[in-house]
């Protein structure tokens, strides 16, 4: 059993070993008013989103519980969309250990500026490419904004909104048929005018239960923002994700994506651990010294591939998929010490804690090791639901 290292916090950690899941960033900007137009598609819309070779902006994230806002993070970032090179500066710094993050894609430098201090971290990604753009095409698709295979398709827009909202289509289940996607009209992000969908489960579209709202550049297809609610313990929660200033495909230079810190500056390398990928579950379990978590979940998600990590860490994980929705399961060797005022839930006898936004995880340990199950796009009620199929086993 370990212990976690003290230099090293839970969200750290867990984004270094949960099978490097990484995260679309997305655009900001106030406004909800829709317009009275007929939006048409006219190509592809993988094409669209792959033509964006790179973007700058200031990155915007706000917190609310009922509605007051809790914290909100301002950075100016360097983005390479579907991979991991970018270059973030936290403008209201003083409430991070780190100010600076510069990546080029195999490494990241994360840089204390306060203690001239640098942290490396070498990174780790799966052997597929980004499937971000494949399921944006899927929720536009869903949106009735195009075919299935990306070609255009006029839609009739309400001119005025209302509640429930009515559209020229209805809602439309995605291909897994668990969640409903609705174009609710276009709108004008940041100077940019985009499409307006809604995501909600199909089985209960009340606004008291997880809903994801974004607006998608109608040029180039990226989310200009993205805004996700959720109620928990009868509490309404919400994350809103977004850039101002954006600038498309910018003329970087070769240096963008190298640390900047001086001589004095103090550098410490973190023991990279080693990453196997494998097709399969049983494929897995056959190399793993670990025992294999063996999930329930949800019907519409499959498996994309599993992990096994050795180093400071030994851990497995599990990543699954579905209509642009990602669950991930991961067992390591060291313990997570939820405390009795982090309890959330319990599973198989064990305190639980919940990590809640966009993407959610709940953490516990089992017998010396501890377990967390993540999710993107999926409601923390169904979280649980696997986490508890998970419970001990092994």
């Amino acid at each position: 059993m370990r212990i976690l290292p003290p230099h090293l916090d839970r969200r750290t950690l867990l984004a270094l070993l949960l099978l490097g899941v990484a995260l679309p960033t997305v655009l900001w900007a106030s406004g909800d008013a829709i317009g009275d137009e007929r939006p048409s598609v006219d190509a592809n819309v993988t094409e669209r989103y792959r033509s964006v070779d790179a973007l700058t902006g200031t990155q915007t994230t706000t917190m609310r519980t009922d509605g007051t806002v809790t914290s909100r993070t301002v950075a100016d970032v360097t983005l390479v969309p579907g991979t991991d090179r970018r270059r973030i500066r936290f403008r209201n710094a003083s409430d991070r250990r780190y100010e600076r993050q510069v990546s080029n894609g195999s490494t990241l430098w994360l840089h204390d500026t306060d203690a001239n201090a640098v942290t490396v971290v070498e990174l780790t990604g799966p052997p597929t490419d980004s499937q971000t753009a494949a399921r944006l095409q899927g929720l536009v698709a869903a949106a009735g904004l195009t075919d299935g295979s990306g070609r255009p398709q006029s839609v009739g827009v309400s001119p005025l909104p209302v509640l429930p909202r009515h559209t020229g289509i209805a809602p439309r289940t995605s291909a897994g048929g668990n969640y409903a996607v609705e174009f609710a009209g276009t709108d004008t992000v940041s100077g940019r005018s985009t499409y307006l969908i809604e995501i909600a489960p199909a089985s209960n579209r009340s606004e008291a239960h997880y809903r994801q709202r974004l607006w998608v550049d109608t040029e180039r297809f990226y989310p200009l923002r993205k805004q996700t609610t959720w109620t928990a313990d009868g509490v309404r929660r919400s994350v809103t994700t977004a850039y101002t200033n954006v600038t498309v495909n910018p003329n970087l230079s070769k240096d963008e994506f190298r640390p900047e810190f001086d001589d004095n500056a103090t550098v410490r390398r973190e023991d990279s651990p080693t990453t196997e990928w494998y097709r399969s579950r049983t494929a897995l379990e056959v190399r793993s010294s670990l025992s294999v978590p063996d999930p329930t979940v949800p019907p519409a998600f499959e498996l994309v591939y599993a992990t096994r990590t050795t180093g400071r860490i030994d851990g497995v994980g599990l990543r699954y998929a579905a209509d642009g929705r990602e669950l991930t399961v991961a067992k390591f060797n060291y313990t997570i010490n939820v405390s009795p005022d982090e309890r959330d839930a319990t599973i198989d006898g064990q305190p639980a804690s919940f990590d809640r936004g966009p993407t959610a995880s709940i953490s516990w340990d089992c017998n010396g090791y501890g377990h967390t199950v993540r999710g993107k796009g999926v409601e923390p009620d169904r979280l649980t639901e696997v986490a508890r199929s998970v419970g001990c086993q092994g």
